[in-house]
């Protein structure tokens, strides 16, 4: 039964970390493909752009961050290091 739920854990370590980098992934397309453009068309000041890109890359990190944590503390415990 301890194999059977280190394999479980050790999944749901790879899906966390999956999700981690396809958060980045997507932010980064994001950023580039709708912010980037929106602040050519409707040219915004300076200090919106900063908010913008701060309201937008600070979040996408931090759930980045969590997942990527999140999936190397299951990866501990399935592996009985924690």
């Amino acid at each position: 039964m301890a194999l059977l739920g280190s394999l479980i854990a050790l999944g749901a370590a790879l899906v966390f970390a999956a999700l981690a980098i396809a958060t980045l992934w997507g932010g980064w397309q994001a950023v580039q493909r709708e912010l980037v453009r929106g602040f050519v068309s409707t040219n915004p000041p300076v200090g919106e752009r900063i908010w913008s890109i701060l309201f937008t890359v600070v979040p996408l990190l931090g759930a980045a961050l969590l997942g990527l944590l999140a999936a190397w503390r299951i990866a501990q415990v399935a592996f009985g290091l924690g």
